[in-house]
């Protein structure tokens, strides 16, 4: 949720290439199916500023992936990602899910908005209310 607030504040503030890196952070080093809040922002800020929005989401991205790798290598002694392990167990059902079983794709829309109340559904709806919005913010 603090990076829900700071990429928002800091797309606000029209830096939207750091707005991506941080929704990056949030992503991978907090919860992953944060990702449906994010999309909206992301998706606005490589339309406003593609190469820049890219590159800082990309090199945030694959680093932190490789040091969450690293980080998985040092206490499961073997190569994996327990980022992508958490995603293919959840969404895919793969691995040991028949112990808790698995959960369509609107089970994780619910969860969103239990987890974010309505700042999850004005997530979703950022694309179709900022063009729409004349007043500029100032810091």
């Amino acid at each position: 949720m603090y990076a829900m607030s700071l990429s928002s504040g800091l797309f606000l503030l029209e830096k939207p290439a750091w707005a991506v890196a941080v929704a990056a952070v949030g992503v991978i080093l907090g919860w992953p199916f944060s990702i449906l809040a994010f999309l909206p922002l992301t998706f606005y800020s490589l339309d406003k500023q593609f190469k820049q929005a890219f590159l800082s989401g990309a090199v945030t991205s694959i680093a932190l992936l490789a040091l969450s790798i690293l980080v998985d290598h040092c206490y499961y002694q073997r190569w994996t990602s327990s980022v992508f392990n958490l995603l293919v167990y959840n969404v895919l059902g793969g691995g040991e899910s028949h112990l808790y079983g698995t959960e369509g794709p609107l089970f994780y829309i619910r969860n969103g908005f239990n987890n974010f109340n309505f700042c999850f559904i004005l997530a979703l709806l950022f694309l179709g209310i900022l063009p729409n919005c004349k007043k500029k913010v100032c810091p």
